[in-house]
């Protein structure tokens, strides 16, 4: 048993109000303590969930969806139901259960739910306990559409995740990508989990390289439609999509400024691959960031906004650079392998995740002043185009380990990988957006 187990077992603090059911006096939360956050998950929290008050297709999707958010988050390690003791007339709240039947399974962490139609609408309720302590962590209700069971349990497992380790989840986020599976490649954007797929472009060509803008309400890519690659944005609230750069040669490679005010991007002029920051509403060039002998391409902000990270062979082959967001002050950052490319700046700010050439392609981290370089993915297939979740504690990418390309989800230390999309593969470019609000 770990440090971080055993602490969770046994220890349990007051904590803020999280919610009470309706006639419920509001008591006060209760927080597992001990658990080292900021360092990402540890597979180690034994915890039960049982299946939900309710019945039917809904209940047993939720359930499912449930399940599969809390294996990819890496925190926990999931009961089989079939040691489950507890008799089927037990309720979900308090002291309506005994604490007993789930210490017989070995649970840590129990989670009881409930999913009811109400009136057209669904309504999800999810109640955390600390079995050891025979506490209750915290408790909260949902509510949505009547087909919502899927971001009913998206929800759910952030509630879970928050009140165990005290860390915010990531469920309430989404994943752009380019996938072929109609026979062309096509921008797409999915659940974390890999469902939930939606189609975002239609128009029978090639698109590439999808990011999101800060608010999750955008994504530029770019795509051969109009036969050059050049830059569009796809507006997800109004379902439009215009194109912003058709400078002759390449626009590819775009990175959102803070704010939404700029995107950086790569343009060829004279032929030339250099960064360059335009208007994403009108699509004027606001500035020239680089201009060297040689390729500048792949630009990324840092979170505040102030540096890019970038891709140069001003130096030989392709490496990691940092500039001012003003294209001043550029320095090299990745020493180590003669190629390196797809840089990501972590939204803590502290590193940059990127891809390295070690006979395959894998996926690295560095400190943002060049020190610490970390491996995330070695020797099994190419692994490429990282990026970073919304805490900085994990990354997804494109990896072609169990044959055709899929989007995986490592922790950032690489101890923890999973395969996030299923069906025949055809999936590049992952990006993965901030929490949103839809």
């Amino acid at each position: 048993m770990t440090q971080r187990t055993a602490l969770l077992l046994g220890a349990s603090i007051l904590a803020l109000g999280i919610f009470a059911s309706p006639g419920e006096a509001q008591e006060p939360a209760r927080t597992v303590v001990g658990l080292v956050v900021g360092q990402g998950p540890s597979r180690d929290i034994p915890i039960a969930i049982p299946a939900p008050e309710g019945s039917g297709a809904a209940s047993d999707e939720y359930l499912r969806v449930l399940r599969r958010d809390l294996e990819l988050s890496g925190w926990f390690k999931i009961i089989d139901p079939k040691a489950y003791v507890e008799p089927a007339e037990a309720g979900i709240k308090p002291g309506e259960f005994d604490f007993a039947d789930w210490r017989t399974p070995g649970a840590a962490v129990l989670a009881k739910t409930m999913l009811a139609d109400q009136g057209g609408s669904q309504r999800a309720e999810v109640w955390v306990y600390d079995v050891n302590g025979g506490a209750k962590l915290g408790a909260k209700a949902f509510s949505g559409p009547i087909s919502a069971a899927r971001q009913l349990a998206h929800r759910t497992a952030d509630t879970i995740i928050q009140l165990v380790t005290q860390e915010k989840s990531f469920f309430d986020t989404r994943i752009a990508f380019a996938g072929n599976f109609s026979g062309n490649k096509e921008i797409y954007v999915m659940d974390v989990d890999g469902g939930g797929r939606r189609q975002i472009t239609k128009n029978k060509s090639i698109n590439l390289k999808p990011r999101w803008n800060g608010s999750g309400s955008s994504l530029c890519f770019t795509s051969y439609a109009a036969g050059n690659p050049d830059l569009y944005i796809a507006d997800l609230m109004k379902s439009a999509i215009r194109r912003v750069s058709a400078r002759t040669g390449i626009n590819t490679g775009c990175s959102w400024a803070p704010g939404g005010d700029t995107i950086a991007l790569t343009l060829s002029p004279g032929g030339d691959s250099e960064i360059v920051t335009i208007d994403p509403l009108a699509g004027t060039q606001i500035a020239r960031l680089t201009q060297n002998p040689g390729i500048d391409v792949s630009p990324t902000y840092s979170p505040d906004g102030s540096r890019i990270a970038f891709v140069s062979e001003r130096s030989g082959g392709p490496q990691i650079y940092v500039m001012n967001a003003d294209g001043t002050g550029a320095r090299r950052v990745s020493f180590q392998g003669s190629h390196n490319t797809d840089p990501s700046w972590s939204p803590r700010g502290d590193k940059i995740a990127f891809v390295g050439r070690d006979g395959n392609f894998d996926v690295f981290t560095v400190n943002v002043d060049g020190t610490g370089m970390s491996r995330v993915t070695q020797g099994k297939g190419d692994n490429e185009d990282p990026s970073w979740s919304p805490d900085g504690n994990y990354l997804v990418f494109s990896s072609t380990r169990t044959g055709s390309a899929h989007v995986w989800l490592a922790s950032a230390d690489g101890n923890h990988q999973v395969q996030l999309t299923e069906g025949g593969g055809g999936y590049t470019n992952p990006h993965w957006s901030g929490h949103l609000s839809w």
